[in-house]
C-alpha cells in the first residue's frame, strides 16, 4: 500500500513541479528582458525554450563545474559565488531575476531576497519557485510524527520521514571533492530553509518589493486529476511556492 501511495504522490510531485517551472519560465519570457540573471542555471537550458529574442545580456549563478561550462556553451555569463552572503552585481543591473528550487538551499533567506531586489532595474520582476513548508504534504507528515517532506534532504541523507519517495536513500548529486565540513556542503546537498507561503509573501513584503504575489500548486496527496480544480481555492496549500515580486519604478 505504501509503495502505491509513493507512486502517486511521485507521479504528481513531478507532474506540479514541472508546471511551476513552467510558470517561472513563462513568466520571465513575458517580461522580454534584455538584462537577465538566472541564480541556480544549471546547465543554462531551462529558460532557453521560453526565450525569444534571447536577452542582450543573460548572466546564470551555478556552482557544479560540468553544469557550468554546458551553460556558458550555450552563450551564458556563469559565475559561482556563495548565495549567502552579497551578490557581485551592481544596483540595478537586470530587467528579470530567475531563480527556480534555489532559496530553500541557502540560509541567509532573508539577503538572497534582499540581493536579488537590488540587483534588479526599477520596475523589474523577480520569479522564484520552491517548496511551501506549509503544504497539505508537510503538514500531513507533521501531523503524523514526521519530518515534512522537504526538509527530509539533511546533509546528503534523507531522513526523518518513511513515507518519502527516496526514504534512506543518499542524494543523487555529485559532489566531487566537497568535503562534509565545507560550509557549502549542507546547501548543495539538502534543504537548509523551507519557506511557508504566507512567509514568503512577508519576507517579499519586508526586504521592500512593491508588488508581490505568491501563490501554490501541487496540492499532494491528492492525485492531479481532483487536485488541480481545487488549487484555485486552496491557494495556500500547494507543495509548489510560486512567488513574483516587482520592484517600484522609478518616481
Amino acid at each position: 500500500m505504501m509503495s502505491i501511495l509513493q507512486k502517486m504522490v511521485g507521479r504528481s510531485y513531478v507532474e506540479s513541479g514541472d508546471r511551476s517551472y513552467d510558470w517561472a519560465g513563462r513568466a520571465v519570457a513575458a517580461r522580454r528582458p534584455e538584462h537577465l540573471l538566472d541564480v541556480g542555471c544549471g546547465d543554462g537550458s531551462r529558460l532557453f525554450k521560453y526565450l525569444n529574442p534571447l536577452p542582450k545580456l543573460f548572466c546564470g549563478v551555478e556552482g557544479h563545474p560540468g553544469l557550468a561550462a554546458e551553460a556558458r556553451a550555450r552563450g551564458i555569463q556563469v559565475s559561482a559565488f556563495d548565495l549567502n552572503g552579497r551578490w557581485p552585481f551592481s544596483d540595478g543591473s537586470f530587467d528579470a531575476v530567475h531563480a527556480s528550487q534555489v532559496i530553500e538551499h541557502v540560509h541567509n533567506s532573508r539577503l538572497f531576497m534582499a540581493e536579488a531586489l537590488r540587483v534588479l532595474r526599477p520596475g523589474g520582476w523577480a520569479f522564484m519557485t520552491s517548496e511551501n513548508l506549509t503544504s497539505w504534504l508537510n503538514t500531513l507528515a507533521a501531523v503524523l510524527g514526521y519530518t515534512p517532506f522537504s526538509l527530509q534532504q539533511t546533509c546528503g541523507w534523507y531522513l526523518g520521514n518513511p513515507l518519502g519517495l527516496h526514504a534512506g536513500e543518499d542524494i543523487a548529486i555529485d559532489l566531487g571533492a566537497l568535503a562534509l565540513d565545507d560550509p557549502a556542503f549542507s546547501g548543495i546537498s539538502g534543504h537548509v530553509r523551507v519557506l511557508g507561503c504566507r512567509q514568503a509573501e512577508d519576507l517579499m513584503r519586508r526586504v521592500g518589493f512593491a508588488h508581490v504575489d505568491v501563490t501554490t500548486i501541487g496540492l499532494m496527496p491528492l492525485p492531479a486529476w481532483p487536485g488541480k480544480p481545487l488549487e484555485r481555492i486552496f491557494k495556500r496549500r500547494g507543495h509548489w511556492l510560486m512567488m513574483a515580486g516587482r520592484k517600484a519604478p522609478a518616481s
